[in-house]
């Protein structure tokens, strides 16, 4: 998050009291004390990962004679997001984390074919290169070595290459450019391709895959797009061709979080991995597109931009500073907070829409960061804060309207809070 020179949360002043200074002896036991910690939390969630990853792969492998590899693969990602939504609200020291299961699916893999013997070593090979094929860089490594130990090199380098990319990639944006739906064929392990579909948001301070998954076709994905988006994706009659490799880079992201953003639904959790893997692969198939000529706008250019129509408005000059005297903030000094409050601040492809849900969004963060009275003269300035981003992207009057309808904050935009009345950077939610 932005750093606020006006938070509500105020820093402790004076110095310390003064003490005796550590000697090496005690701060080196400190380190081992803290190590050992570690470990033993360590050990403690490998454990519990263990026991829920040895119950998929005995599953899985007692299913797989009578079903096609991508049947087992869209069964793994079930389970896998089944085992995961499990920690969803535990105790710190219970969260597994994507790639503490990831680890342990391959130990269980591993463990199992050093202990087996005839028919079930072909079965647990071929479990073992279906798993290798769903996981994202730096997790594909790892299982890398496992298929060229356990089944060959050859077979080690096919999985390393994973699902070919069989057609254009096309997408989509709904009316206020904040939600997007990407949507790529996939070759299919022995049927007809698959297309698979990204529904990302950028209204939150990070851009979310909300939902993803495969689909039959290419208009099917995007039917299901449209349903989830609601009315601001109502006009989207069709898919085009990606022509914008930079724009694609900030929304597949292609992150492996080692820590869990927390509010992901078990949905969600179900694609974490193949959605991540596949993102990757779409990504280097469009590297040959050439670089885009649009306009940019950055959070700088836009907070000097805001400044400037602040100051025509009435509000008067000054640089940003501290706020420490008490008087109403300066034009510069509202722009600058409210241009790196925007979001996605650093992504500006996608940085300059509006939409009601990210107006809402930013509503919830100013009263949350900022000391009440500077909260309230930014959101004073929100209204025109939407004009300008409306202006620079030809928004339509109504769309407009809509936005502004929750600047105020006296409209609570639905679906965005969890059930403890907070924020959920993952929520899906209809525009």
């Amino acid at each position: 998050m932005p750093v606020s020179r006006k938070r509500k949360k105020k820093s402790q002043s004076g110095r310390r009291p003064s003490g005796p200074t550590p000697s090496k002896a005690s701060l080196a036991g400190a380190f081992d004390d803290l190590f050992e910690r570690r470990r033993r939390l360590n050990e403690h969630r490998t454990a519990l990962a263990g026991d829920a990853a040895g119950a998929m792969i005995d599953a899985l492998t007692a299913a797989a004679p009578g079903w096609s590899d991508d049947d087992i693969e869209d069964d793994l990602c079930v389970r896998y997001g089944a085992a995961m939504i499990q920690y969803e609200g535990a105790a710190v020291a219970d969260r597994v984390n994507p790639e503490d299961m990831v680890g342990a699916l391959l130990s269980a893999i591993d463990e199992r074919l050093h202990a087996a013997a005839g028919a079930d070593v072909a079965v647990l090979q071929r479990l073992l290169t279906i798993v290798a094929g769903v996981l994202p860089f730096p997790l594909s490594e790892s299982a890398r070595d496992l298929v060229a130990e356990h089944v060959g090199a050859l077979e080690a380098k096919l999985v390393a290459g994973g699902r070919a990319v069989t057609g254009p990639v096309l997408w989509a944006r709904d009316a206020y450019g904040v939600r997007w739906a990407v949507v790529a064929p996939f070759a299919s392990a022995g049927g007809p391709d698959r297309w698979y579909l990204w529904d990302v948001d950028t209204c939150g301070y990070e851009v979310a895959t909300v939902d993803s998954g495969f689909h039959p076709s290419a208009e099917s994905a995007l039917a299901a797009w449209r349903e989830s988006v609601g009315q601001a994706a109502a006009g989207v009659a069709a898919l085009t061709p990606l022509d914008d490799k930079a724009t694609l880079g900030d929304l597949l992201r292609g992150q492996v979080e080692s820590a869990r953003i927390g509010g992901e639904s078990q949905e969600q959790y179900a694609e974490f991995l193949r959605g991540r893997r596949l993102g990757g692969t779409v990504k280097d198939a469009v590297r040959g597109l050439p670089e885009p000529v649009s306009e940019r706008l950055t959070a700088d250019e836009a907070g000097a931009r805001f400044a400037r129509r602040l100051r025509e408005l009435g509000y008067p000059d000054g640089p940003a500073g501290d706020g420490s005297g008490g008087s109403p903030a300066g034009a510069d000094e509202l722009a600058v907070e409210m241009a790196e409050s925007w979001s996605p601040q650093h992504h500006p492809t996608l940085y300059p829409f509006c939409s009601p849900h990210k107006v809402a969004q930013i509503v919830l963060h100013l009263r949350g960061y900022y000391q009440n009275d500077f909260a309230v003269e930014i959101i004073a300035v929100l209204p025109e804060w939407i004009r300008f981003l409306a202006e620079h992207n030809g928004m339509a009057a109504e769309l407009t309207e809509r936005c502004l309808a929750y600047a105020s904050g006296d409209l609570q935009f639905p679906g965005i809070l969890d059930d403890r009345g907070q924020p959920n950077p993952m929520a899906r939610v209809v525009e």
